[in-house]
């Protein structure tokens, strides 16, 4: 087991991960003890299936500390990091079997991180009820719009509302449906647009940097923009930065990552 900061280059920022490599699927109950244990927003299990060692497959599962999910980017950036530096040194593209599809992974020169994900559209939301019900988790901050795609995004006129947003997570809780709650806003320069990701349904408050949501996001920030690749940043405490590329009908999510070693080893 590997503990990988991803989306962050140095320090102890970015998205904490643990990844599990194993030579047999342990039971699930047993992966969801291990994910509660580590008490991260992600544990990743990965399983070799070949033994080709310039074009090797997988089979990857994610699980939070309440649940196993179908798509975690930052655990698969984590996971990757971690077989490129330690299993797969001369391999360039890294294939992953996944709820989500087949992934697939390479890495530049100087060690980003590529992955390619599906694309998540999303429509906006007009009915009042709803609007009100997403609304009430958001208070005293209110949304330019909201809408629905596999969670709920507001967006936002500035990137100063989503950082001083203070959460309340009984009441993010509360948004209709299995959804959960992105707000985001145009970055102020430096970057494309901002985010913040909150998980609550999932025993994950806020999570940290969430590169499964970029597929909804940077599809919807490049339409607005008109721009296909963009420069992302999530605002939580820790941040992290994401580097997108939106195609037809997929997202490439990259960032770097770097390794919690001990100071004994």
């Amino acid at each position: 087991m590997y503990f990988v900061n991803a989306f962050a280059e140095d320090g102890f920022l970015g998205n904490p991960a643990a990844v599990c490599i194993v030579d047999r699927w342990p039971s699930d109950a047993d992966m969801q003890h291990i994910a509660k244990e580590n008490n991260l927003s992600e544990t990743a299990f990965c399983l070799c299936l070949g033994d080709d060692r310039l074009n090797p497959e997988f089979h990857i599962r994610w699980f939070t500390p309440g649940c196993e999910v179908d798509l975690c980017g930052h655990a698969t950036l984590a996971t990757s990091f971690i077989l490129f530096k330690h299993y797969f040194k001369d391999a360039e593209v890294l294939h992953f079997q996944s709820r989500s599809g087949d992934l697939h992974v390479r890495k530049t020169e100087d060690f980003i991180i590529l992955m390619d994900f599906p694309l998540y559209g999303v429509e906006k939301v007009t009915d009042p009820d709803e609007l009100e019900a997403v609304n009430y988790a958001l208070r005293p901050l209110f949304p330019k719009e909201i809408y629905r795609g596999i969670d709920y995004m507001a967006v936002f006129e500035t990137a100063e509302e989503v950082k001083s947003f203070r959460p309340d997570y009984e009441k993010i809780k509360t948004v209709p449906g299995d959804f959960n709650l992105l707000i985001t806003a145009p970055g102020n320069g430096k970057y494309d647009f901002v985010s913040r990701c909150f998980f609550p349904k999932e025993a994950i408050d806020e999570d940290p940097v969430t590169g499964s949501a970029h597929c909804t996001l940077g599809p919807f920030w490049a339409r607005v923009l008109g721009k296909q690749e963009l420069t992302a940043y999530q605002a939580s405490t820790r941040g992290g930065i994401l580097h997108l590329k939106i195609q037809e009908e997929r997202v490439t999510v990259g960032g770097k990552a770097n390794e919690i070693i001990p100071d004994n080893q």
